[in-house]
């Protein structure tokens, strides 16, 4: 006796990961909290027979599911591109993902889903598109569910136009490379041993951002639509992690130059070259830049400051990236979407190494066990680091004699740095995997500069025809002493993978929510830098010294803000428009500085007070206020109090020219100096003065000239400070002529409020902050 033939009817369709030739047929089992995931696993006797559905798109929710073997995936949210689909793609589980079923039963917030049980068929033959069939007569639920009012369609209309086209205009790959690089009018994206020995310019960052916010959406679009995570808060996480980069980072990356120099800079990235298991790679190097400015643009949205605020930093941090890249690439183009998505990293010595080791995969049993291992590992990569691509890292394709070509992959297992990690002790730091293609396949093979491979046709696996597999035991072992892997020791290692995997699912699903978060953005803020940190000897002193591994006092005061529902909202909006990439503010006009710089000093003030401040005439302030005003930099104010205030940008715009002033005027240290010297004796002055104390006049005197030695060598370089000689002078002439309150009346223009102005002007000159030994 032989089962009834069943019947199906089409109930959806959704993006199909890679195509398989054969109908997947299986049951359905909807799986939607960790629990269910681990009931799942320890109660289903066939995993291998069942279909799972999902709400997200994201890999590590599945993990004890992709490990057991299970026949098919859905998910109602995500794309290919997500780390589900790369992972399902590496096992060769067939994976539907954005699926919207038409019949079915609901769940518990009223999405359509089929019914626990009932016989599924996926058809994967084609790609964008795959499509999925349930048997006649499941149930279904026809019931009005009260659900949350759906997005509206002209905002659905503008996301995917959005995803299609950068800031809906610039397309994906080589076509949207070339047109942003047709705006740039710097080489800044270009690096030669001689260019990053230098401080690139304000307009040089805001050209890298501009590009570099392309270069993610290109790389990351489609998984903006990943959705949630049942087991790990991942928005919330990259929200709090980014924001904590902006804070922390620009310090770091300068304590590593002051460390190792310019050359070790250098050198740091060279070592992606000569060395396999190392997270020294195209993605950290990636994130070195992008994540902290990401950062700076979520603090900026956040209203935490302007973008005035840190300027300074953001030049003087991709400055130093940029000489990492140089020692990655040895010069040339920065970023793989610039080299038509290619990623020859290692030198050559690596390749011929690899075809020495290589081992064919000449039957259907060695390929599985390769597949198989290669899949677990990566999935405990992604779990380890929280479902983000910091265990992963592709480089290649890597050209062989024979025509053909090698894909190279770290995977990254045992990360002693995060304490969960202690549930993989005894597994190697890392798994390096070559990967071995035959000539003419046909293969359209691309690498993201997130350290990413993707191909067309999507699964690239039936194509592989040989390995070569090392591990390296630390981060640190020598390359002498890396170990090559045979396919029995892939299976052995798979089956401590795969229990270790179960392991820390296990840990991470019964971590609370503010604990998972805070992993997670551990992994973004320590774990971007790491590698770079443990080079440079750095990483005690870190941890030590500036919480390594602890948020910042300004991260953590946004927690419940960012957790609240904002990241949610807010990252995608970011990412899908580039908005976070804002550009630092451009020095002004050589001509227009002195006026800016007395406003910036003074305050709200007429055109009289700047005039006399700057020594210009009062036809020239007004001109140049014009100009000011006209490019946003100031505004007149009008009603009770009146006069020219600088805006944000003006502020912002001073501050970048005052960087210029500082580099090109060496002697206003020395005065800086000398009024600290002074200053406490003015204010002994002026207290003995209130006090009606004797020989005032005189120690005026000496005061005025000792400081006035200071600014005239100080006024060769920035004439405007031989304005404040001036004024000092004149109220010295008043005070000598006996008006007494000529010296300490405030508010007056007394030659205690010129010398306070001073103060201001030094400090800003010099960037820096009030301090104890500046007094008061």
């Amino acid at each position: 006796m032989t089962d009834a033939p069943v019947t199906f009817e089409p109930v959806a369709q959704g993006l199909n990961v890679y195509e398989h030739p054969t109908v997947v047929e299986g049951r359905a089992k909807w799986l939607e909290t960790p629990a269910d995931v681990i009931a799942f696993i320890e109660n289903e006797e066939h995993p291998e027979e069942v279909i799972v559905l999902a709400r997200g798109g994201t890999t590590t929710f599945l993990t004890l599911a992709l490990n057991a073997g299970v026949k098919g995936v859905i998910t109602l949210q995500g794309a290919p591109e997500s780390h589900l689909g790369i992972v399902c793609r590496e096992y060769g589980i067939p994976c539907i993902m954005t699926a919207s079923f038409s019949k079915g039963v609901r769940t518990a917030r009223g999405e359509v889903i089929p019914a626990d049980g009932v016989r599924l068929r996926m058809d994967v033959s084609a790609r964008p598109q795959g499509s999925i069939s349930v048997e006649v007569g499941a149930p279904v639920d026809d019931t009005p569910v009260v659900v949350a009012e759906g997005m509206p369609p002209e905002m659905l209309e503008q996301i995917m136009a959005l995803l299609a086209n950068y800031q809906g205009v610039v397309p994906h790959g080589d076509e949207g490379d070339k047109i942003m690089r047709s705006k740039l009018t710097t080489d800044v994206l270009f690096v030669t041993d001689e260019s990053v020995r230098r401080r690139i310019t304000p307009l040089e960052v805001n050209e890298y951002l501009s590009y570099l916010a392309w270069n993610e959406w290109d790389a990351l679009a489609a998984r903006a639509t990943e959705g949630e995570s049942g087991l790990i808060p991942r928005q919330e996480y990259e929200a709090l992690g980014i924001l904590n980069c902006w804070f922390t980072f620009p310090e770091w990356i300068e304590l590593i130059e002051e460390r190792i120099g310019v050359d070790g800079m250098i050198a740091l990235g060279a070592r992606a070259k000569n060395e396999i298991g190392t997270k020294i790679n195209l993605l950290h190097a990636w994130a070195l830049a992008c994540s902290p400015f990401f950062g700076r643009g979520i603090a900026i949205e956040l209203g935490l400051h302007d973008a005035a605020y840190g300027a300074d930093r953001v030049v003087d941090s991709l400055s130093r990236v940029r000489r990492v890249y140089q020692g990655l690439w040895n010069g040339g183009e920065i970023y793989t979407s610039m080299k038509g998505y290619r990623a020859e990293l290692l030198e050559r010595s690596w390749i011929d190494r690899f075809v020495s080791d290589r081992i064919a995969l000449d039957n259907d049993a060695d390929r599985d066990t390769f597949q198989l291992f290669n899949a677990s590992t990566e999935l405990l990569g992604f779990l380890l680091h929280f479902d983000n691509r910091l265990g992963l890292g592709d480089s290649g394709p890597y050209p062989t004699d024979d025509g053909g070509f090698v894909i190279v992959r770290d995977v990254f297992i045992n990360e002693k740095a995060y304490p969960w990690s202690d549930v993989t002790e005894g597994l190697p730091y890392a798994v390096t995997l070559a990967m071995f293609f035959p000539p003419n396949t046909g293969l359209e093979v691309s690498v993201t500069d997130l350290s990413n491979v993707f191909t067309n046709p999507a699964n690239y696996l039936p194509f592989v025809n040989g390995v070569a597999v090392y591990t390296r035991q630390e981060f640190d072992t020598p390359m002498s002493d890396i170990k090559t892997l045979t396919l029995s020791d892939m299976a052995t290692l798979r089956t401590s993978i795969a229990s270790i995997a179960s392991t820390l699912y296990r840990k991470i699903a019964s971590m609370t929510t503010r604990e998972k978060i805070l992993a997670g953005a551990l992994t973004y803020t320590a774990g971007f830098i790491l590698p770079f940190v443990r080079a440079a000897g750095l990483y005690d002193e870190l941890v030590a010294n500036h919480r390594f591994f602890d948020l910042h006092p300004m991260t953590e005061g946004s927690y419940d803000q960012i957790t609240g529902g904002v990241a949610a909202e807010m990252i995608p909006r970011l990412f899908l428009t580039g908005s976070w990439a804002v550009p630092v503010p451009l020095p002004l006009p050589v001509a227009d500085f002195p006026a800016a710089h007395a406003l910036r000093i003074k305050g709200l003030s007429s055109v009289d007070a700047i005039a006399e401040f700057s020594g210009l005439s009062g036809s020239d302030v007004t001109a140049s206020l014009a100009r000011l005003a006209e490019g946003g930099h100031a505004r007149e104010i009008t009603g009770r109090m009146t006069g020219w205030a600088l805006t944000p940008e003006g502020n912002g715009s001073h501050a970048a020219t005052l960087r210029d002033v500082r580099t090109r005027n060496p002697e206003l240290s020395g005065a800086y100096t000398a009024f600290l010297r002074l200053n406490e004796s003015l204010k002994v002055l002026c207290t003995d003065a209130q006090n009606g104390a004797s020989g005032i006049n005189d120690r005026l005197e000496d005061l005025n000239a000792e400081i006035g030695k200071s600014l005239t060598r100080a006024a060769l370089a920035n004439p405007w400070l031989s304005s404040y000689q001036t004024r000092l002078d004149d109220a010295e002439s008043l005070v000598l002529g006996g008006d007494d309150k000529a010296l300490y009346k405030p508010l007056s223009g007394s030659y205690h409020d010129i010398w306070m102005e001073l103060h201001q002007e030094l400090l800003l000159s010099l960037g820096r902050e009030r301090d104890e030994a500046d007094g008061s």
